[in-house]
């Protein structure tokens, strides 16, 4: 099970330069990106510690933003696939005031590359977050509504962003992560409700063109619980990474 939510790679990249008017979010927009990674890190667990690629495409329309997302790994191991999970992601996003709440559901189409039950599924998210000047204080609550009912997986912390130059934006999040025993039994292997993780994300956007841009990004997650920490490999990791996309 994976979820995209919606933080800075590559849905939330997204979510965050949509249009904010009424009028510019009835607009069609659409686009497409290429992440390269040194490594797949979801949710504080890696799943692929070797270099991966993250091609997506969406559309969006009236507050709502339909994904398609893939993980492909770059170095193809014996008896591992090389297209390791596929998900088709869609959105609806709406602002009041300093509000934005955000409704998604996603769902996942492929095996993911561990060795425990990973039939296709769907989780339902809502993300919502405040703005407090130019910080953004937000909180995800994820559900699985399919094939692990009962998995869910909470996040919260603090965005902040800013226009570094008249074609660069910085973003920078820093969150947490809790989760329910059945995620972490399906995930980790511990059958035990617990805090799971700490991060830190951040991006750079420059845009080349008035349509491409590129985005170098670093992330850092650390395994905080005691007894999940020796089921990972890798409780403690770093990656970075570098997209390549445009959006019309």
């Amino acid at each position: 099970m994976v979820t995209l939510l919606i933080d800075l790679i590559p849905l939330a990249a997204q979510t965050e330069r949509q249009p904010n008017s009424s009028e510019n979010n009835q607009k069609i927009t659409y686009g497409a990106e290429a992440d390269f990674h040194s490594a797949y890190v979801w949710r504080g667990i890696v799943l692929n510690s070797r270099p991966v690629m993250q091609p997506s495409l969406w559309i969006s329309a009236y507050g709502t933003t339909l994904t398609a997302w893939s993980n492909l790994a770059l170095t193809n191991l014996s008896g591992s696939p090389r297209v390791q999970t596929t998900d088709l992601i869609l959105t609806h996003r709406r602002d009041w005031k300093k509000l934005k709440i955000e409704s998604t559901l996603e769902a996942y189409l492929n095996p993911r590359p561990r060795d425990i039950d990973d039939r296709n599924t769907m989780e339902s998210s809502l993300k919502l977050s405040y703005k407090v000047g130019r910080f953004r204080v937000f909180t995800i609550q994820s559900f699985d509504i399919l094939t692990y009912k009962g998995s869910y997986f909470g996040e919260a912390g603090l965005g902040y962003e800013r226009r570094v130059a008249k074609k660069t934006e910085l973003a920078v999040s820093i969150h947490s992560g809790w989760a329910s025993s059945k995620f972490n039994a399906l995930n980790i292997g511990l059958d035990k409700p617990a805090f799971n993780f700490i991060g830190v994300e951040s991006s750079l956007i420059h845009y080349v063109r008035p349509y491409l841009y590129v985005r170098p990004h670093f992330e850092f997650s650390n395994i905080t619980g005691r007894r999940l920490r020796q089921y990972l490999s890798s409780p403690t990791f770093a990656e970075v990474g570098l997209a390549i996309g445009f959006e019309h």
